[in-house]
């Protein structure tokens, strides 16, 4: 009890650890030790020197106890842990030990397993001092055991520590024991990390479980009061936060070990990322893990490294820094992750002490000759030579590599790097010679060469065609790697004639503000290739070359070859006016836009974030077309990587624009400035514990969007809302906050039982049903899922944990007159659905399924449709099976199943009796198969029963195309009618074979009487006799024109051919000469010739003479515009309009024979007389005139009832007369006769008109 009393607290040092690789059993002074899962967090030196532990008989041959026994100390979740504390399995950073004093040496293990005697062993560190306790430790002891049913007694234990035996009834010693703690142990503060996603576990509804284990235990536990952005706004769930324990070291380690069964029921497998390992291990981990025993039931995945990234490797591998942004994750097993993680770090311990890094210096190109498709694997390499090579970034221009091994085998990997760089024969192409003499400069003009190649991945299709690497330089000299010279010379030739082909007369450069190249890029790029055939290349963002204009070809751009072979002169000029065209377009589309500037503001980093989201809703309040201002924090415009965040916002834009966001970032800049004087401004406020979750949102997506919202922070605590910001946004934001409550307590929550098979139909494709029914009222319908998840969100006073859903039962939560309505429309879409969920199949032929569907669908739509039915035909994939059938299923009401399944078994009954038949059939035959526009096919198809339906004759009867050799006619369908079908086929055809052809000559003159009006006469003839007639048309010529074919049966040919020459034997005839310039007055328009073959059935003809022209038919002058007569009161001379004129004026001189021809000279002789008459009357009639009264509706008058007047006065004065059918003002009567008739007509009617007056 004396050195109890006067020891003082030791904090060892890392040298005082004990190395369990060189101390294989730890000296007898030291505390005992047990491993154990190096995740678990730290105890204080107070906690870890207390064990209970089972009463065993004394084994005098070891001072020490033996802790690596399972028996007497069983794994409670302690770890061993240096004098820093290790990390947690569930952390990325290593797990914090509170207020604990002496943190010494690890952590025993409890055991409580006695049911007799018990004890605990205190290390003297962990008690109280003497001279601080209120009484002796003696005394201490006799008041336990007075008030207790067990005993109690102190005894020295091995190593220096106390051990305080009790006996008795097991609940009576526990109780006896951890009084003895409390009372004679100093208090002792421990963090315990655990999962943030089993916080709620812990904590328990409205706090219960984690009040239940403070009583239990005795110890003060508290969630530790972390930040809430840290807590909520961190998506990764495996992030940790600490359970605070206060108490004596045996209640400390009791609620420990409660927490972490909580911990270990709930998180059986875990995930992490170790972001504190420097990356230059990786490639030793990753060869030294793989086949590691450790951790077999947990994945690992460490990336690969060949290349540093922010910053080269520090010479010292002590002083490797981490890279936070490549992590290794672990996941699977809980223990497997923890043992692995523990592997992890003490292999980075010992690399640490045997690695060593070394520069070397290497050409930049052959750097991808060491790692990647053309080099070695970093694992293999690392195999090979025991050592790691990082490479510089292929941005950056260094040639060194740095090499990281052991000592002993880094030239060996020295000598195995230059075996890889020079594995590859490199040759030369100095592009620059080839334009020496270029208008902007060699040196210039093999840059645009090079980025345009670059941009057309030329480069990459010369290095795939020669398997060789070619290392561009914007200078003009290329570096070209391959196997060997030859084709390494190979690859050059290509690239000279590939660069031979683009001479400077193809590009042009043109400076553009690199502010608009995007827009360029977006808006005129496209529209430049298509309209002009001139590519645009683009800079990259940090690149300061000015656009470049390369023609191509006015071919579309995916079709276009790279040339090889230098223009022709003239094609130089169609080059440049192309590009002056672009360049052209391009300026123009700039115009008149404002002269681009750029602007700095001061802003502190610290606003940055906030910046970023104003810039955004600025621009999205921009209209069409309007370019946004290019906003860039930390420093003017440079490569993000190289630039470190400075207090700064630069814009640059047009002038206006950068002003207009200047003024709005100035005010809300300054806002913000206002706003951090108020940060420290609190409300707090009282919100419902039950509704904290909604609150809070998964993974606190609602609380942080009221944060970036309102620009406040908020925190829960048991019931209180807790808000600090500005005042102004703290109110706005509590009224929000408030708001939500109001509404949360009106919620209410529906369970609905619906069956399981109907929730598909009720979701919708896609969940467009439920999505509406949310939309439209304003609730949450939550249907079960295959499998359920437990988000327990929660707050410091507890977590609700959802219910399990039932398979059959469906959630509605919302509003409550929402959530009522959103109910009653479900269940009337429940009861729609089973009312429509009648189903059936149909077994249909798998062959059959393409013509039950039909072209596009047709069938199966008009099916739907039809019936109301829905159809699901299976496509060709599921519908395989071995007996060539296929289901198809049906579902809608009950009467829509029932009629499209009678539908479809009927076209099923149909299809099963289909046969189909092969007909060889000569490809001669089968136009007359066809026949005329089908009519000869669809006469065969419908005598034999088939279908009317023009669109079904096609499918029954399939001719081979044009294009398809062969002569096979596929005929298909039911069995009685494909027979009769391929009956009627053979007998057509075999009545084609036995036919005969004989050609007659028939004048060509005479064919019309073969053809008739519109054909008429040789149909009539070919079904007469049977026969087809082949008259010649008028553009044959030779002796073909006046040969007719008729083919047919022999004697029906015999009949046809009697019948035509008896048709157009040469019939009697008789020539009279007219007079050229009577023949269109005798003919009237071709009355004359229909009267003659209509009375007499006489035909004429003119011996193949052309009539003469017809002249131009005298017109009334007054019809064609002259002044019109006068209607007046007294009729007078100039109250009608008369002129006349000779009709025999014609110039036409000479006769043309009129050929009368008859089937019997009567016929004949009575044409010739009527002829004769006519040709007289036609002489006589040498006058026309044209009479216009003033007054249309006189011309009634002339006329008289039924005609009376007008046939008098042509009977009596031996002329034509013509009235105007439409008797409107200014139409002629027209006379025709001789002069004296026509002039006595005239004036009988102008007396006619007179007396009606």
């Amino acid at each position: 009890m004396q050195k109890h009393a006067s020891e003082e607290t030791h904090n060892p040092t890392v040298e005082e650890v004990p190395d369990e690789d060189l101390v294989a059993h730890p000296p007898p002074s030291d505390i005992p030790a047990e491993s154990a899962p190096a995740s678990d967090a730290t105890l204080s030196s107070k906690a870890a020197g207390k064990q209970p532990m089972r009463e065993q008989p004394a084994a005098p041959k070891k001072p020490a106890l033996d802790t690596q026994s399972e028996e007497l100390f069983p794994a409670l979740g302690a770890s061993k842990a240096p004098a820093n504390a290790a990390p947690s399995m569930w952390s990325k950073k290593p797990a914090a030990v509170g207020k604990a004093a002496n943190g010494r040496g690890p952590t025993p293990q409890m055991s409580l397993p006695g049911r007799y005697s018990e004890q605990i062993q205190l290390h003297p560190s962990m008690m109280t001092p003497r001279n601080q306790l209120k009484k002796p430790v003696a005394e201490v002891l006799r008041d336990i055991n007075k008030r207790s049913k067990a005993t109690i007694e102190m005894k020295s234990g091995p190593g220096g520590v106390i051990v305080f035996e009790g006996s008795g009834p097991v609940d009576a010693v526990r109780i006896a024991l951890k009084e003895v703690a409390n009372q004679l142990c100093a208090k002792q503060n421990l963090k315990v990390p655990i999962p943030m996603s089993v916080r709620g576990k812990i904590v328990g509804k409205q706090g219960a479980t984690i009040q239940a284990i403070s009583k239990k235990t005795g110890a003060k536990i508290n969630i530790s009061k972390q930040e809430a952005a840290e807590i909520l706004e961190d998506d990764d769930m495996d992030a940790t936060i600490d359970v605070q324990i206060e108490g004596d070291p045996f209640a400390v380690q009791m609620a420990k070990q409660d927490i972490e069964k909580i911990v270990n029921e709930h998180t059986s497998t875990a995930s992490t990322r170790l972001k504190h390992i420097p990356a230059e291990y990786y490639p030793f981990l990753n060869q030294q893990l793989a086949g590691s025993q450790v951790g077999q039931n947990a994945k690992m995945q460490i990336p690969q490294y060949t290349n540093w990234r922010q910053q080269a490797p520090a010479q010292n591998p002590a002083s490797f820094a981490p890279q936070a942004g490549l992590p290794i994750s672990l996941s699977g097993d809980r223990q497997a992750v923890a043992e692995l993680r523990a592997e992890i770090d003490r292999q980075v311990q010992q690399l640490q002490r045997q690695l060593m890094l070394e520069q070397m210096a290497v050409e930049r190109g052959r750097h991808q000759f060491i790692f990647g498709n053309k080099g070695t694997s970093l694992n293999e390499f690392v195999k090979d030579t025991g050592c790691s090579v990082i490479l510089p970034p292929d941005d950056d221009e260094s040639e060194t590599l740095y090499i990281v091994g052991p000592s002993d085998r880094i030239e060996e990997a020295k000598e195995r790097i230059m075996d890889l760089a020079s594995s590859m024969t490199m040759a030369s192409a100095d592009i620059s010679r080839q334009f020496a003499n270029a208008p902007r400069g060699a040196q210039n003009h093999a840059r645009d060469v090079t980025r345009y190649l670059q941009q057309r991945k030329a480069i990459q299709d010369i290095e795939r065609a020669h398997n060789a690497s070619i290392v561009p330089d914007t200078t003009g000299a290329w570096n070209i790697y391959a196997p060997d010279n030859k084709t390494a010379m190979k690859a050059r030739a290509d690239i000279m004639s590939l660069v031979g082909g683009h001479p400077p007369s193809r590009f042009q450069p043109v400076d553009v503000d690199p502010f608009y190249h995007a827009h360029i890029r977006e808006q005129a790029a496209r529209q430049i290739r298509d309209d002009y055939g001139v590519r645009v290349v683009i800079p990259d963002e940090f690149d300061e070359s000015p656009i470049l204009l390369v023609y191509e070809d006015r071919s579309a751009s995916p079709d276009y070859q790279l040339p090889r072979q230098p223009p022709q002169q003239s094609e130089v000029q169609a080059f440049q006016q192309a590009l002056q065209q672009a360049q052209k377009h391009i300026l123009g589309m700039l115009s008149g836009n404002a002269e681009i500037t750029s602007r700095e503001v001061e802003a502190p980093v610290k606003f940055h974030d906030k910046i970023r989201r104003h810039v955004d809703r600025h621009h999205q309040s921009l209209g069409e077309g309007q370019i946004p201002t290019q906003v860039s924090f930390g420093g003017p415009r440079q490569a993000a990587q190289r630039r470190n965040p400075g207090p700064t916002v630069s814009l640059r834009g047009p002038q206006d624009s950068v002003d207009t966001l200047m003024q709005s970032l100035l005010a809300f800049i300054e806002q913000e400035k206002q706003d951090e004087l108020e940060r420290g401004f609190t409300l707090t406020f009282d919100f419902p514990q039950q509704h904290a979750n909604h609150l809070i949102g998964r993974k606190g997506e609602n609380i942080n969007r009221l944060r970036e919202e309102f620009d406040v922070d908020i925190q829960l605590n048991d019931g209180k809302c807790e808000i600090k910001g500005p005042e102004a946004k703290a109110n706005a934001c509590k009224k929000h906050i408030l708001e939500m409550a109001k509404k949360l307590e009106d919620e209410t929550t529906h369970h609905l039982n619906v069956p399981a098979q109907y929730h598909r139909e009720l979701i919708g494709a896609q969940g467009a049903q439920v999505n509406r029914l949310q939309d439209r009222y304003n609730v949450r319908v939550n249907f079960p899922r295959n499998k359920q998840g437990n988000d327990d969100d929660g707050d410091e006073g507890g977590s609700r944990r959802k219910d399990q859903q039932q398979p059959n039962e469906v959630i509605i939560k919302g509003p409550s007159r929402g959530a009522d309505q959103c109910r009653d429309e479900l269940l009337s879409l429940l009861q729609y659905v089973k009312d429509n969920s009648h189903t059936a199949t149909v077994s249909v032929a798998q062959n059959q399924l393409p013509s039950l569907i039909g072209s596009g669908g047709k069938e199966m739509e008009a099916l739907r449709l039809e019936t109301g039915a829905q159809v699901d035909v299976p496509s060709a994939r599921d519908a395989a099976s071995e007996n060539g059938r296929a289901e198809i299923k049906i579902k809608g009401s009950k009467k829509a199943v029932e009629d499209a399944k009678k539908m479809i078994e009927e076209k099923a009954k149909v299809f099963d009796n289909t046969i189909t038949r092969n007909l060889e059939v000569e490809r001669k035959h089968h136009r007359l198969i066809i026949g005329s526009g089908g009519s000869n096919l669809r006469n065969i198809i419908l005598q034999a029963g088939g279908p009317e339906e023009q669109r079904l004759h096609n499918r029954m009867i399939r001719f081979p195309k044009t294009d398809v050799e062969g002569n096979t006619i596929r005929v298909e369908g039911q069995k009685s009618v494909v027979d009769k079908i391929c009956s009627a086929i053979e007998a057509l055809v075999k009545d084609q074979e036995s036919q005969t052809t004989e050609n007659i000559e028939v004048k060509p003159e005479k064919h019309r009487l073969l053809i008739g009006r519109g054909g008429e006469t040789r149909r009539n003839l070919e079904q007469q006799f049977g026969v087809q007639i082949n008259v010649p048309r008028q553009t044959d010529t030779g002796p073909n024109r006046s040969q007719v074919r008729i083919q047919g049966q022999a004697e029906n040919v015999e009949k046809a051919k009697a019948h035509i020459i008896e048709l157009t034997k040469d019939l009697e005839g008789e020539t009279v000469s007219i007079p050229r310039r009577f023949h269109h007055v005798i003919a009237d328009n071709g009355q004359f010739f229909r009267r003659l073959r209509n009375d007499h059935k006489v035909t004429v003809d003119h011996d193949g003479q052309r009539p003469p022209p017809k002249t131009t038919a005298p017109t009334p002058t007054r019809a064609n515009g002259g002044s019109m007569p006068l209607i007046t009161d007294e009729p007078g001379s100039s109250s009608h309009s008369w002129e006349s004129h000779d009709l025999n004026s014609s110039t036409e001189e000479g006769d043309i024979p009129w050929t009368l021809s008859g089937a019997s000279p009567e016929a004949v002789a009575g044409a010739r007389a009527k002829l004769e008459k006519a040709l007289e009357e036609a002489q006589r009639q040498d006058t026309i005139g044209f009479l216009i009264l003033p007054d249309p509706r006189a011309y009634r008058h002339v006329i008289g009832p039924g005609g009376s007047e007008i046939n008098r006065i042509r009977k009596k004065t031996g002329t034509k007369i013509q009235v105007p059918r439409d008797q409107q003002s200014g139409e002629a009567i027209e006379i025709v006769g001789s002069k004296a008739g026509v002039e006595e007509a005239r004036d009988v009617i102008l007396e006619i008109v007179q007396n009606n007056a």
